[in-house]
């Protein structure tokens, strides 16, 4: 039985299932008389401190581990039972309505919940799972249930939960926990984020899987591609650990060119990028051997939270991640909200088509005191180490020459400030957008590099929601339309002199790099999974023989056809294990 999640953690575990149920805490509303709520108080404030000590534990546990960075997280947790508001509202429940800690407290955590449910939006609802952890644990020790909700795992498994906190992970023996399955979360949860820095394959939202899963059951976790197969037969069990030995032979192989450049066996060279969401991804960047930081996603610091972001925050993390880079280029993407991606701080509601409403550079242009404080962190980031920007979303010239003025005026203030910036910071923009490919030409010539968005210039051109499961068969890379509007962008962006780079699913395949090599790419930003073999791949053709399968491939009439194409001259030309592994082919 197969489960499709998304791939939160890489590696791949194989064991015998070990499923969490999780415990019934039962909270009852229990009058509390005058003369006991001083009590009742003091027994609240203990359960707060002895989370306050297993939460102190565990932050300091995990940056031993791993660093100070990913402590950090626990920091939130901390805070959170710190919050005046809180312990205000439980005393307020418990001496003026006479009611018990638990319940009020409960009552009060399931309101804060409520209001990240409200706001419908994935990012929150990952950081209300923060909320959801903490109060759990500090239920455990009012209600005196312990500190521990997972019971300790003698033999090597595959842990099954609904869910899982980051608290919970943290505490997982990584020589006992093959992997990691849950119906629930996102790769940006703390909980995903913690697996991945201890090493731990993981797969979340595996949604369906508990009621179908028993302890005991074989089961294999894929974190690379987000699948789990729960009592596979013969065959496919071997499949996986046969894959699980072929990646580690792979990654082997794929080490000893971590080093080298990305260059044809003619010497063509292409820039090999990657891309990041937070800045504790770095270290992954630096271990794949990448070039550079191709796309860093930004939206972290404006989602999951209910205030703005301050300059101060954001320069703080954005010199982390350009000084850690240095002397490689960093490009910091600028917020690209709206879509699927809502800061309620901002006002902005659900829309009935958001994918074609207000988002991207339009949102920011909308909010420009909010924009410019972002310019501004990523200006001042720029004087520690190799720093440049781009606006997601361009669909006009005029657009770029608005948030391009911002970016003057950010600067000239800098400099009358003497504050330490690079004046010379490049500033691009991505195409992701029909509307763009066409403008090209002239974008070329006021920006100094131009990125291809790739899943969203598929997605704009062929009119299909790729995240639509019903049309999911449509959403198709290699589509000539797709295929031409790529080569007229890196034709217009070359023209004018200015380097041409891609990120996205089709960059991290090694079969269309190869394609996208041919059609002259300058720089190709993907995935760090996916970055030494589309390495491997470059290294393994010369230049000449890309140009030539894509000059053919941009004049056959179908996607079909350009398959078809890929697989008789490319597949030959590679090494196998790079064949067969996440390919739209």
């Amino acid at each position: 039985m197969k489960f499709n999640g998304i791939a939160a953690s890489p590696g791949i575990g194989v064991g015998p299932v070990f499923r969490f149920e999780r415990e019934d805490l039962q909270v009852h509303e229990t009058p509390v008389p005058a003369e006991r709520a001083d009590e009742e108080l003091r027994r609240f404030r203990e359960a707060l401190d002895r989370s306050h000590e297993d939460l102190t534990q565990i932050r300091d546990g995990i940056a031993t581990e791993l660093g100070r960075d990913e402590a950090a997280i626990y920091e939130a947790h901390l805070m959170i039972l710190d919050d005046p508001e809180l312990r205000h509202a439980v005393e307020q429940g418990v001496r003026g309505q006479g009611l018990n800690a638990a319940w009020v407290f409960r009552n009060y955590m399931r309101g804060m919940v409520a209001r990240f449910d409200h706001m419908q939006n994935e990012y929150l609802k990952q950081r209300r799972d923060d909320l959801v952890d903490v109060s759990r644990r500090v239920l455990r020790h009012l209600l005196g249930e312990g500190s521990r909700a997972l019971p300790l795992i003698e033999r090597p498994a595959v842990l099954v939960a609904h869910d899982l906190g980051p608290s919970e992970v943290a505490l997982l023996d990584r020589t006992r926990v093959l992997g990691v399955v849950t119906e629930v979360g996102g790769r940006t949860s703390h909980g995903a984020i913690v697996a991945r820095g201890r090493g731990i394959p993981a797969v979340v939202s595996a949604r369906g899987i508990m009621p179908e899963v028993r302890s005991g059951d074989l089961a294999a976790v894929d974190g690379y591609v987000g699948c789990v197969e729960v009592r596979p037969d013969p065959d496919t069990a071997r499949f996986y650990a046969t894959r699980r030995e072929a990646l580690e032979q792979e990654s082997s192989a794929l080490e000893t060119m971590r080093a080298e450049p990305a260059a044809t066996l003619d010497g063509r060279r292409v820039e090999l990028s990657a891309n990041i969401e937070l800045p504790e991804d770095v270290d992954q960047v630096l271990e794949a051997g990448s070039d550079g930081i191709g796309l860093f996603r930004t939206e972290f610091f404006y989602l999951g939270r209910l205030e703005m972001p301050s300059e101060e925050e954001q320069y703080r993390a954005y010199r982390r991640v350009a000084e850690r880079m240095a002397p490689r280029p960093v490009i910091f993407r600028t917020m690209d909200l709206g879509g699927d991606k809502v800061a309620s701080y901002l006002g902005t509601t659900h829309e009935s088509n958001p994918f074609l409403g207000y988002r991207g550079i339009r949102l920011a242009l909308h909010h420009p005191e909010m924009f410019r404080t972002q310019i501004r962190a990523i200006y001042r980031a720029s004087a520690h180490g190799r720093v440049r920007m781009m606006f997601p979303m361009v669909t006009t010239l005029e657009e770029f020459r608005r948030a391009r003025a911002l970016c003057d005026q950010v600067r000239d203030e800098l400099a009358n400030a003497k504050t330490a910036h690079d004046a010379n910071l490049e500033i691009g923009l991505m195409i992701e957008t029909p509307s763009a490919v066409w403008l090209a030409d002239h974008l070329a010539r006021e920006a100094q590099f131009l990125s291809i968005g790739s899943n969203d210039l598929i997605q704009y051109t062929l009119a299909i929601d790729r995240d639509n499961e019903r049309l999911s068969g449509l959403y198709e890379p290699l589509e000539p339309s797709v295929l031409r509007g790529i080569q007229h962008v890196i034709a217009a962006g070359q023209a004018a002199g200015r380097w041409v780079g891609i990120c996205g699913e089709m960059a991290g395949d090694p079969r269309t790099a190869v394609l996208l090599l041919g059609l002259g790419i300058d720089e190709l930003s993907m995935s760090c999974f996916d970055l030494p073999r589309v390495k491997a791949a470059i290294r393994s053709l010369r230049f000449e023989v890309a140009r030539e399968i894509a000059r053919e491939a941009v004049r056959l009439p179908s996607a079909a056809a350009v398959k078809e194409l890929l697989r008789a001259r490319i597949e030959t030309l590679l090494p196998s294990f790079l064949v067969a592994k996440r390919s739209p082919l």
